[in-house]
């Protein structure tokens, strides 16, 4: 099965979890001066850092507007959320918070290499499904049927692809810089077998329900793992930052 009902979730504990990484990240930063002295970065990393900081917010704001459409659109409430909701291939958002202080910079870089590229195969999936819904709702309904004048959530989530792949040439680009050695980074996004199950003639098909709570669960997480993605590049920019006045 793809979506997963966990019962450990709870809005008290999700309260309790922000607020503690809210503490602990503004504590972090407080005096991350004093335990990381300046390092002395590869040209244009430190930017880099900057410009990925940047893509991110943008990025995340779409996000944002894009799930509040889409729980609109397609589930009928835009006020719609439940966090018991899972589904297995996308990144875990669960961070102990000291492992993620020790992460060496190209781990932490390589991660985010490769929670990108899935975020972006499982969204492209779910663009393509969506297409193909459209295509035979147009067609049920004849061909005087017009196109509405903005532009439909497939073409919204294109432009969310896009910011994705901008975002992993970025990484991709920051990877190669803080290691000296060759590093292979994530391949151009590719949607493989391992996204999805694969399907028989046997298997019944999921419903239109299912369908439309996987791409809410996508959108979902991917606004939430921008928002740690976001730290972590605050982070890695806070410790390359250049002499004063760089």
């Amino acid at each position: 099965m793809i979506l997963q009902f966990s019962n450990h979730s709870s809005c008290h504990c999700l309260f309790q979890m922000s607020v503690w990484w809210q503490v602990l990240f503004l504590q972090f930063f407080l005096t991350l001066s004093c335990v990381y002295p300046c390092c002395a970065s590869p040209p244009g990393l430190f930017k880099s850092y900057s410009y990925s900081l940047k893509s991110i917010r943008c990025t995340h704001a779409r996000v944002q507007q894009l799930l509040r459409r889409y729980k609109e659109e397609q589930l009928d409430n835009e006020q719609f959320e439940d966090r018991s909701l899972e589904w297995q291939t996308l990144p875990s958002l669960s961070t102990d918070f000291y492992h993620w202080l020790q992460m060496k910079d190209l781990e932490r870089l390589s991660a985010a290499s490769r929670d990108l590229h899935t975020f972006w195969a499982h969204l492209d999936m779910k663009r393509r499904e969506m297409e193909r819904e459209e295509v035979e709702q147009w067609a049920a309904h004849g061909k005087g049927s017009r196109r509405k004048p903005k532009p439909s959530i497939p073409e919204r989530i294109q432009r969310i692809l896009t910011d994705l792949r901008d975002l992993m040439t970025k990484v991709n680009f920051q990877l190669r810089c803080v290691n000296s050695s060759n590093v292979s980074p994530t391949s151009p996004p590719a949607l493989t077998r391992a996204v999805s199950p694969p399907s028989s003639p046997q298997a019944p098909s999921k419903s239109l329900w299912t369908s439309r709570l996987e791409g809410y669960i996508i959108l979902r997480d991917l606004e939430r793992y921008l928002t740690k993605l976001a730290r972590d590049i605050i982070l890695l920019k806070t410790k390359h930052r250049g002499p004063p006045g760089t």
